[in-house]
């Protein structure tokens, strides 16, 4: 057995503190990514995915700030941005700049294999109101998105699903694993709930689906960006969403690579004062139901 950890929207860089479905308490995340290292210490994993939103100010310090928190964590990462990391025209330069050597080919779309998995990293881009995608946002939207990213969309572009088709061509004998920060399907059903805050999901999700299906190899689909955990099986595909640090649960995933299966099991820190301050009673659904913690994805 190996491992890897899927952790997500760290909103690194940031000393202002908010709300979302719980408290979003970003000054604690000095002490939340030192918690982390000293429990991945112990965990050893082979690498951490993080799926997106991993700086929260729009800023080239920040996105460097953000790059020395993961690099202190002491072990081999990939990182992808999510809509808090691309919002100007010179975000993805900044964050190429500062994660050149923990991305393959250099560049924010890309895959790799480890131990026999396949993982394939898309960059969604922004929708703008004429329903144009374009890599930053509009600026309506860049003005209002720290208070309410409601109603911002985004969508995967037409040269990335060649690539993506291409990709799993060639490596259609391994097992694959595909990463980006948001959700190709709503956030279920069963979770729904009056009063509950959801940032969406792809606009052409369908369109990744219809693809992904026409790949059997393709066995889970790893994002974050709703700031809660689900884990919901569509066709014989896993969609895996973690939520966010800064708040409530203030967990990850630890997901444990077998020959004929990958286990997903859901951990939180060893100090659980964190996830204790940024809860709001009744608003403990973001860490998901008992079947959002677990699962055993089959590889034979």
């Amino acid at each position: 057995m190996w491992r890897f950890v899927h952790l997500s929207d760290t909103h690194l860089g940031s000393v202002v503190d908010g709300q979302w479905n719980n408290r979003f308490l970003c000054t604690m995340m000095p002490d939340v990514m030192n918690c982390l290292q000293r429990d991945l210490a112990e965990l050893n994993p082979d690498f951490i995915l993080v799926t997106g939103d991993i700086a929260s100010h729009q800023t080239r310090d920040a996105t460097f700030a953000s790059r020395d928190w993961l690099d202190a964590l002491g072990f081999p990462y990939y990182p992808m941005g999510g809509n808090h990391d691309f919002v100007l025209e010179e975000s993805r330069d900044w964050f190429i700049e500062a994660f050149l050597d923990r991305l393959p080919g250099g560049d924010t779309v890309y895959s790799f294999t480890h131990k026999g998995i396949h993982f394939c990293v898309l960059d969604p881009w922004w929708k703008w109101t004429d329903d144009a995608l374009v890599p930053f946002s509009e600026a309506p939207v860049r003005e209002s998105l720290a208070i309410e990213p409601i109603g911002s969309r985004w969508a995967i572009p037409p040269h990335e699903f060649a690539w993506l088709e291409e990709d799993l061509e060639v490596y259609s004998r391994y097992p694959t694993i595909i990463a980006l920060h948001f959700p190709a399907i709503p956030i279920p059903k069963r979770l729904k709930r009056k009063g509950l805050k959801d940032a969406g999901h792809l606009d052409n999700g369908d369109i990744l689906l219809d693809i992904l299906s026409a790949h059997p190899q393709v066995k889970a689909v790893c994002t974050g960006h709703v700031h809660m955990h689900f884990i919901e099986e569509i066709d014989g595909l896993m969609h895996i969403a973690t939520g966010a640090m800064p708040e409530f649960p203030t967990e990850y995933r630890d997901v444990q690579v077998y020959k004929d299966r990958i286990e997903i099991h859901t951990c939180g820190l060893s100090d659980t004062s964190f996830a204790s301050r940024s809860l709001i009673p009744g608003k403990d659904f973001t860490a998901g139901t008992e079947s959002d913690r677990t699962a055993v994805i089959p590889l034979v």
